[in-house]
């Protein structure tokens, strides 16, 4: 099974490049919506900086010609939660590895209490850079500047 996700890299702000508190991973077919979303409601400047894939973490990976610097280590989080009508929803992000403890606490404040019960599931993957990024079978991609 192909786990590539399409996937945008931007920064919230005008943080420095250097924060990586400031990073958001969100996969392409969310990308219109949660930038509405974070400008309209949140009234955050949301800027793209990268479209490429996350892939998750393989020994295939690791044997390629890719080095540290192309690797970005991004988490894939998976859980599920009751809605408010009692249907079970798939909650699925992702967060840059290094600040995932925080990034996983305020992402489990947006739902209900029980959700801190629900067991989480982890994936550990990379984010990788659009030059070095395998090619998508029949992918085609627009992502428009805003």
């Amino acid at each position: 099974m192909d786990e590539r996700v399409p996937m945008a890299r931007c920064r919230l702000g005008v943080s420095s490049r250097n924060d990586p508190t400031s990073y958001r991973y969100v996969p392409l077919g969310l990308l219109g919506l949660w930038r509405f979303l974070m400008e309209e409601r949140h009234h955050k400047t949301v800027v793209l900086e990268a479209v490429s894939v996350w892939v998750p973490e393989s020994p295939e990976l690791w044997n390629s010609r890719l080095g540290d610097d192309d690797l970005e280590p991004v988490l894939r989080v998976r859980f599920t939660v009751r809605s408010e009508h009692g249907i079970l929803m798939p909650v699925e992000r992702f967060f840059a590895a290094l600040n995932y403890p925080v990034a996983q606490e305020a992402l489990l404040s947006h739902y209900q209490s029980d959700a801190r019960r629900v067991p989480t599931e982890a994936t550990a993957g990379y984010f990788l850079p659009p030059a070095r990024a395998p090619k998508l079978k029949d992918a085609r991609v627009a992502v428009s500047a805003h």
